[in-house]
């Protein structure tokens, strides 16, 4: 037997983070099946690391090596696409458990339809530049992990014994999303943990609303960026959340608004920042007309201006940000909204449904539209 954070297993950049894809459990059911073993891993102490319920999961695929920030955003919304289009929710079946040679593992069926899911996974990120995929192996192996060896000494008769005998009846867990995160291998405490990224719903799932999108989009700044762009997210956040917020974002749906108001969201919030640094005040100093000024200079005079996507960017790169920056987090984002959204075909009866030109400036218009008046307040 073995130990599983071996130097072989151990990353070589340290405890990470490394961009992982998992299945993650906040269900009753399988928090319950595992505590059925708890007493069990904590009578043999440190020499094993048994994991939390909130660290419970199933790795469908990771990446074991260090990505620029701009990967993980190419990264992250290819596997968002491709599940919104090719994977179904699963009613998973968790169990048997495994006391395996350095760790003791809950096995996943049905088997097939998890490696469709990885394969799914490992498709989409084949098109982003720069990622290196581990060899796929000849099968897919789904499992949960509930205990790691932190000793080679743990995985003898007696333990095997002791494992099988607890024996709960298996439990069957609703899968409707796949979440991105940064994980870490957490040596010290002998099991992984996470930065939660994003929630990537599966075709015919609930869809993500505008206000979990937010959340997750304001806790990345508060983790990655600098205070004030922390703070122009905290503001964005809660203008746009209270009246918005229930709003679902679906992909490829071209009436449903939830994902104008989320670019919308963005693009307030780099307004906030720059506004907020050009003039040394608060970001909860920053006016709606001020913003509307920064996006639509001279508008109802006559008076034309270049477009905002390229006012912005250069107002951006006067202030010291690079629009080939890969890793600054404010550019990631800005670049994610410089998307130009094509013209439909004129003979699609839907066409006039369509978003058209800069996502992040039809985004802003939209969520600064009149009919969102009472929705989107500026004021407390």
């Amino acid at each position: 037997m073995e130990t599983f954070f071996s130097e072989h297993r151990t990353w070589p950049d340290g405890d990470g983070p490394y961009l992982h894809f998992l299945i993650t459990f906040d269900d009753p059911g399988y928090q319950a099946y595992v505590d059925a073993y708890r007493d069990l891993f904590s009578s043999y102490g440190d020499k094993l690391g048994a994991v939390p319920a909130e660290w419970l999961h199933s790795t469908v695929q990771g990446i074991h090596h260090t990505l620029t920030r701009d990967q993980v955003e190419q990264a992250v919304e290819a596997v968002r696409a491709e599940l919104a289009w090719n994977a179904v929710p699963m009613t998973l079946q968790m169990g048997p458990v495994w006391p395996g040679p350095s760790a003791v593992t809950v096995a996943m069926y049905p088997e097939k339809q998890l490696a469709r899911l990885n394969a799914s996974v490992r498709t989409a990120l084949s098109k982003v530049d720069g990622i290196r995929l581990r060899e796929a192996g000849g099968r897919f192996w789904p499992h949960s992990t509930a205990a790691y060896y932190r000793s080679a000494d743990v995985h003898d008769a007696v333990f095997n014994r002791a494992v099988r005998a607890v024996r709960p009846e298996r439990v069957e867990v609703n899968v409707q999303r796949i979440d991105a995160v940064y994980l870490y291998q957490d040596v010290e405490r002998g099991y992984y943990t996470w930065d939660h990224l994003a929630s990537l719903p599966v075709c015919a799932a609930p869809m993500l609303t505008v206000g979990e999108r937010l959340e997750e989009l304001r806790r990345q700044a508060a983790r990655e960026g600098s205070e004030l762009w922390r703070d122009a997210w905290e503001r964005a956040c809660g203008i746009v959340s209270p009246g918005l917020g229930h709003e679902e974002i679906s992909e490829g749906v071209p009436y449903r608004s939830g994902g104008q108001y989320v670019d919308g969201a963005a693009a307030l919030a780099i307004a906030f920042y720059m506004l907020a640094r050009e003039r040394g005040t608060a970001v909860s100093a920053i006016t709606r007309q001020q913003v509307e000024e920064l996006a639509w200079p001279y508008k109802g005079t006559g008076i034309t201006t270049s477009p905002m996507g390229k006012r912005w960017t250069s107002l951006l790169e006067a202030a010291g940000h690079r629009m080939d920056d890969p890793d600054d987090p404010v550019m990631v984002r800005w670049r994610a909204l410089c998307y130009e959204h094509p013209e439909p075909d004129p003979d699609n009866p839907d066409a006039s449904t369509y978003r058209v030109g800069h996502a992040g400036e039809t985004g802003l218009q939209v969520l600064l539209g009149s009919f969102n008046s009472e929705l989107v307040r500026f004021e407390p």
